[in-house]
């Protein structure tokens, strides 16, 4: 990015750094990426990416913190019924898929049996679950379930198609941001809500 067009985003160069390194890690993975990438991306030079984020695995983690960050934000905008909420989760992985490559990639990557900024996701996701709950109270789950479990399997039917999009295609025939793949998705989705209901 040059200066003018950094300028005209109205971003200052830590956040322009920032984003081009989210980029970076889920087209390449942390292992995969170098600050001069980052920075040329950037559209700036190599020494400020250091002096911003001083080491690779700081920009991750920090990269990491942001889309998540962000993530927070949408959870205060979610419709109170499964099949619309389902909708709405699947528009944004299928217009953003960063936040679940860059999760991914850590999977692959991370060594340690501590994610990285735990506190932070473990809320998340605490969240999430609280909801679950929430519908269950409703009537709109079956009360007996193991919640936690119950929003682990949701999430996976969720997510798998904009994980594995090869995977998708060659099962389904159409790649999941195709309007067909979407259509079928959700009826079956509105359809194991329903089963679900009856139980």
């Amino acid at each position: 990015m040059t200066q003018a067009r950094k300028k005209e985003t109205g971003l200052d160069s830590k956040q322009v750094i920032l984003n081009a390194a989210i980029a970076e890690f889920a087209e390449h993975g942390r292992d995969g990426v170098r600050m001069e990438k980052v920075a040329q991306r950037a559209g700036l030079n190599k020494a400020l990416v250091y002096r911003h984020f001083e080491t690779r695995e700081k920009l991750f983690e920090i990269a990491l913190e942001s889309v998540f960050a962000d993530r927070f934000k949408l959870l205060d905008d979610l419709p109170s019924e499964l099949v619309p909420l389902f909708e709405t989760w699947t528009k944004r992985f299928a217009e953003n898929p960063v936040f679940l490559k860059l999760i991914l990639r850590e999977s692959l990557e991370h060594t340690s049996n501590e994610p990285i900024h735990a506190d932070l996701r473990e809320r998340y996701y605490r969240h999430q679950v609280d909801g679950i709950r929430q519908y269950q109270q409703q009537g709109k789950l079956p009360p007996e379930m193991d919640p936690e479990s119950l929003f682990l399997m949701l999430t996976a039917i969720l997510v798998f198609p904009y994980l594995l999009p090869q995977v998708t295609g060659l099962v389904m025939g159409k790649g999941p941001k195709s309007k067909s793949f979407k259509t079928r998705w959700k009826k079956q989705f509105d359809q194991l809500i329903a089963a679900l209901k009856k139980k």
